[in-house]
């Protein structure tokens, strides 16, 4: 479910991984998206009887219309994951990353191209690593944050729950929930609730 850039890239993770991919469904899309079928849109995804993975980079959106007893876990064969992770259903880890010793990783969760995560870190559900976001030892990723592209976190550290922090930022004290930081040392700029305006 969606034919946009991260459904396509999710399309190659899952054919990659042996799965077959018979098609897509998104709102926007028409005819085909890499050789595929556009299926039909969102809401006619029900009628089909096979396996559907959620393919949207929005973390509210994904959450929506996951469904984990019609979903897969898929892994990239040039991802390295210890055989102690434990990984939900409805989760992508993409080519290149790397998910250490003993980390859970929840459902319907994004772990983005060239990402690390060492050891011991929990990544709640439906959260987000951008390409090439690293999270040292003991870190905890809270239900549907967003951590941009080039995110980096020392050990021990927490990001709040829809928390949104910024391409490049280091993160090297806890972050509550429900806000955006930004920076290196990331600092918070705004509640999410507020609209930017």
């Amino acid at each position: 479910m969606g034919a946009g850039g991260h459904g396509k890239v999710v399309c190659r993770v899952a054919q990659r991984a042996g799965f077959e991919v018979v098609g897509f469904y998104d709102d926007l899309a028409t005819g085909q998206v890499l050789g595929l079928p556009v299926l039909g849109r969102f809401s006619e995804a029900s009628s089909f009887e096979g396996k559907l993975f959620v393919s949207l980079g929005r973390n509210q959106l994904r959450a929506e219309w996951f469904c984990a007893s019609r979903s897969v876990v898929l892994v990239d064969p040039s991802a390295v994951v210890d055989a102690t992770v434990r990984v939900g259903l409805g989760t992508v880890i993409m080519a290149g990353a790397v998910v250490n010793v003993d980390t859970v990783i929840g459902r319907n969760c994004i772990l983005n191209t060239g990402c690390t995560v060492d050891h011991d870190c929990v990544i709640e559900d439906h959260a987000h690593l951008c390409p090439g976001t690293h999270l040292a030892g003991t870190v905890r990723v809270g239900e549907g944050a967003m951590l941009g592209t080039g995110v980096s976190v020392i050990p021990g550290r927490t990001i709040g729950a829809r928390s949104v922090v910024g391409a490049g930022a280091a993160v090297v004290r806890d972050l509550p929930a429900g806000i955006v930081a930004t920076g290196v040392p990331a600092r918070v700029v705004r509640d999410v609730s507020v609209s930017p305006d």
